[in-house]
């Protein structure tokens, strides 16, 4: 198990680093087919292996630094020991979901997969499907955990209750259809279903960095 410098400088750190990620990643357009987001990858192969590598480490450090403060509050006679086992186990999947989903990504920067007959366009739409499916993952990970966080109160109440609603809306978006409500194309209940799912990443991504920095200081006091 994890100390808890480790397991808070993993959830800080981690996060900082998908931050970064946004700057370095190839830009590419919601309308775009997976065929012409394919090719931008391919045509931009060092900043989309740059920003993929950079992405693995941050989401691995992450979401093992949530597994790891999950399991930390495991233990006998503790309230909520179970749930959070269960947060760490769904932690870990979708840290592995999300690999897999890169690893996918990056295959396609090597020139022998379009050589040897490989479909650019069709190992870049499993990817996304795989990525998509992992916040399912994340969310419900996350809202055990603010579950846990509360009934432990190991952490800041008030911290634990917003962990767990985001948690679950992140869960909601990624089970409901959702899209861009911008895009002319998307329906009501998909535009609902995309703000649901930004507000639960936004949510996600802060709470995250402040459990990270909390589990930190922590650390130092103890």
């Amino acid at each position: 198990m994890g100390s808890k410098m480790l397991t808070g400088s993993m959830m800080l750190g981690g996060m900082i680093l998908g931050f970064i990620t946004t700057f370095l990643e190839t830009s590419t357009s919601e309308t775009d087919s997976f065929a012409v987001a394919a090719q931008q990858l391919i045509d931009s192969s060092m900043q989309s292996a740059l920003s993929g590598t950079v992405f693995t480490i941050s989401i691995l450090a992450t979401l093992i630094g949530t597994a790891y403060l999950a399991r930390s509050m495991q233990g006998e006679n503790r309230p909520g020991s179970d749930i959070a086992g269960l947060a760490s186990v769904l932690a870990f999947l979708a840290a592995a979901i999300l690999v897999v989903s890169s690893g996918l990504q990056m295959s396609l920067l090597d020139t022998s997969y379009t050589e040897r007959g490989g479909d650019a366009a069709v190992a870049y739409a499993i990817s996304e499907g795989i990525a998509h499916s992992s916040f399912s993952f994340i969310g419900a990970s996350i809202l055990l955990l603010g579950i846990a966080i509360v009934r432990q109160k190991n952490l800041n109440l008030i911290l634990g209750a917003f962990t767990g609603l985001f948690g679950l809306l992140l869960l909601i978006g990624g089970v409901i259809p959702a899209g861009d409500p911008g895009l002319d194309s998307t329906t009501a209940i998909e535009a609902v279903g995309g703000i649901i799912w930004f507000i639960g990443f936004i949510g996600w991504f802060v709470t995250t960095m402040v459990i990270g920095g909390l589990t930190i200081k922590q650390a130092r006091v103890t």
